[in-house]
């Protein structure tokens, strides 16, 4: 799975899953991207994970975005696995987003550091 290049496409991708009957709903982005796919995913629950492709364990993060999706099963849950190449690009692309009071901050260990928002 290649990283989305926009919102529109980002939105295709999840509608397509949902038509398929997925309960799991999961695509890829570039950072830049992180802002917008917020602001048009207002309606579900997110989380973002910083993915190094070669390098970062993705089972942590899989076991996250279940534990969300647990926590509420009556509102859809979207990860949505931000393709960078460092962990600080990740970081720099959450840092311009405004700062929102319900975000959630947690960090896993994995082969590269890992914050998920």
């Amino acid at each position: 799975m290649k990283p989305k290049n926009s919102v529109n496409e980002i939105l295709d991708a999840l509608a397509s899953q949902q038509q398929r009957g997925e309960t799991s709903l999961i695509t890829r982005i570039e950072p830049d991207l992180i802002e917008e796919a917020m602001n048009a995913l207002r309606s579900y629950r997110k989380l973002f994970a910083p993915v190094i492709p070669g390098l970062t364990d993705t089972v942590p993060i899989y076991a996250a975005y279940e534990q969300m999706r647990q926590e509420d099963v009556t509102q859809h849950t979207i990860l949505l696995l931000v393709e960078c190449q460092t962990t600080e690009e990740f970081r720099e692309a959450i840092g311009r987003m405004p700062i929102r009071k319900s975000s959630d901050w947690r960090s896993f260990s994995t082969t590269e550091p890992a914050d998920l928002y």
